[in-house]
């Protein structure tokens, strides 16, 4: 009997022990199935109400137009939607320190042009180099800078430009769009690379508009100033462009040499895109990159943008944000010099 009874005891401590063990096992495997579920959880939910667009500029301006086109086209999970909202202020400093302080729950995006957010922190705006702190969501189009001339001129080629220019140094005025910012850098950039920067004196103007009219009404014989503001005045004839800033042709200017071509090392193009504040959700950032991409990949999007003289290329955000790091290398010196 007792002999019964301790191989009882035993099996059942051998039980206990087991369940023990299979126990522990499931405890131990339960974060990683929990961590799991709940990014996909998350990422199916998402958004489950209006994502709030900050656009950082006047309604009808490029960044405005572009993000209600994505409207048109982009569609989300849960059939929600975006809702745009101009912030303006400060050439868009302003609307990007809205959304740099805002939740990172997702939803609020800034669609914003990396180029200025350089700008805020290389000029000594701030302090917080938001493009390196926000959230790089992804890159959206392309825009370019040209340099450009009025009929007046008599200047069909950018050789013509530069032999008028070299022969009557101090003559010819070029317009550019900002003082302080990475078009006046480029512009610099620009005119160092054609020899002709002591020759020429350049005038800073507020806005695209200011600096095309003033071309237009020949204040100045040659103008730096984005694809996107001229398209128009080069349609039609009242401007004629020279030179486009970038390591590739302007699908809208494809006639017009580029930078990069001729040997010059300036090479940087203007993107528009999305950012986010910081800590946003990696699988929230997917869903929107995927939604985007989509629209990016829509051949009717692709033409309205080209009629905005931008054009499609989307980037995902890690790689705009190394890109835009090169950049800042290369750009860091010309703000050192313009302070």
């Amino acid at each position: 009997m007792k002999k019964t009874l301790a191989l009882l005891l035993c099996a059942a401590s051998m039980l206990a022990l087991l369940a023990g063990c299979g126990s522990k096992s499931t405890d131990d495997k339960a974060p990683a199935a929990n961590g799991g579920e709940t990014a996909s959880t998350e990422k199916a939910d998402y958004p489950t109400s209006p994502i709030t667009v900050i656009i950082p500029y006047s309604p009808g301006g490029g960044s405005d137009i572009l993000t209600r086109k994505i409207m048109e086209y982009i569609e989300l999970p849960n059939n929600q939607k975006l809702v745009a909202v101009n912030v303006e202020g400060a050439s868009g400093f302003t609307g990007a320190m809205q959304a740099f302080n805002s939740k990172n729950d997702g939803y609020t995006i800034l669609a914003h042009n990396p180029m200025d957010v350089v700008s805020y922190s290389l000029s000594g705006t701030t302090d917080v180099e938001l493009w390196d702190e926000l959230e790089t969501v992804c890159g959206i189009v392309d825009d370019f800078n040209v340099l450009v001339t009025n009929p007046q001129s008599g200047w069909t080629t950018l050789e013509e430009a530069l032999e008028y220019i070299k022969a009557n140094p101090g003559t010819v005025k070029v317009g550019n769009t900002g003082s302080n910012n990475c078009n006046m850098a480029d512009c610099l950039r620009t005119l160092d690379a054609l020899g002709i920067r002591d020759d020429v004196v350049v005038v800073p103007y507020d806005g695209g508009a200011e600096n095309k009219t003033a071309l237009m009404g020949n204040h100045v014989q040659l103008s730096v100033n984005s694809c996107a503001d001229i398209q128009s005045a080069i349609t039609s004839g009242d401007h004629i462009a020279l030179l486009t800033v970038g390591d590739r042709r302007a699908k809208f200017l494809p006639d017009t040499p580029c930078t990069a071509e001729l040997g010059y090392d300036v090479v940087t193009t203007k993107p528009r895109g999305w950012y986010a504040p910081a800590g946003m959700s990696q699988e929230q950032q997917a869903v929107l990159q995927e939604a985007i991409k989509k629209v990016c990949e829509n051949p009717e999007f692709e033409q309205d943008v080209l009629a905005l003289g931008l054009e499609v290329n989307y980037v995902d955000g890690a790689a705009l944000k190394e890109k835009i790091s090169g950049w800042v290398e290369d750009l860091a010196p010309v703000f050192e010099e313009m302070k």
